[in-house]
C-alpha cells in the first residue's frame, strides 16, 4: 500500500531505464506490466475486505456439501465479493485509463500511446486544436461510461444487499 503514496512521475525515469534495457519502452505490454504492478496491491486490499466479511461457516457447510475447495469458492464466496469485485474492477480500469504521467514518459509513438498522452498532443505553444481535443475527449469517455454501466449492476447490488429484510 505504500506504493500508492509514490506519485507515478517518481516512478517514470526507473521504469523508463528498466523497460529500456529489457525493451518494453514504447509497447503496450510496458504499460500493461505497469498498470498491473501499480494497482494489482490496492484492488488485493480492497477485495480483501469484502472477502473478510463472508462468514467462514458458509464456506465450511458448502465444504461439507461435497464442493471441492475451489467449488466453494466459485459457488459460494465468490458471488457473495462481487460487489467487491465490481468496485476494484472499476477502480483499476479508470486508474488506467486515465493515467498521463507513465503513459507519457514510456510511451513515444502513436502506435502505443494511450489516449491522455494522445490528448495532449493537440495543446501547442500558441494554438489549441480544440476541435479535435473535444472530439477525442469524448471518444475517450466513451469505453469508461461502458464499463462502468456493466458493471454498475454488481455495484448497486451489494450496496444494496444488506438493506432488506430477510
Amino acid at each position: 500500500m505504500l506504493a500508492r503514496a509514490i506519485p507515478g512521475i517518481a516512478l517514470s525515469l526507473p521504469l523508463f531505464i528498466v523497460f529500456a534495457r529489457i525493451r518494453l519502452s514504447d509497447t503496450i505490454l510496458g504499460l500493461v506490466v505497469t498498470y498491473s504492478a501499480l494497482n494489482i496491491p490496492f484492488t488485493a486490499w480492497l477485495m480483501d475486505g469484502f472477502f473478510r466479511a463472508i462468514p467462514k461457516e458458509l464456506d465450511e457447510a458448502a465444504r461439507i456439501d461435497g464442493c471441492s475447495l475451489w467449488g466453494a469458492f466459485i459457488h459460494v464466496s465468490l458471488p457473495l465479493a462481487l460487489p467487491g469485485v465490481a468496485a476494484a474492477g472499476i477502480f483499476a480500469f479508470l486508474t488506467s485509463w486515465n493515467e498521463f504521467a507513465l503513459a507519457g514518459i514510456i510511451t513515444r509513438t502513436p502506435a502505443s500511446r494511450t489516449f491522455p498522452p494522445a490528448l495532449f498532443e493537440f495543446t501547442g505553444q500558441f494554438v489549441s486544436d480544440w476541435r479535435g481535443m473535444t472530439a477525442m475527449s469524448v471518444l475517450m469517455l466513451i469505453p469508461a461510461v461502458i464499463f462502468v454501466a456493466l458493471v454498475q449492476r454488481q455495484l448497486l447490488e451489494g450496496l444494496t444487499s444488506g438493506a432488506t429484510k430477510g
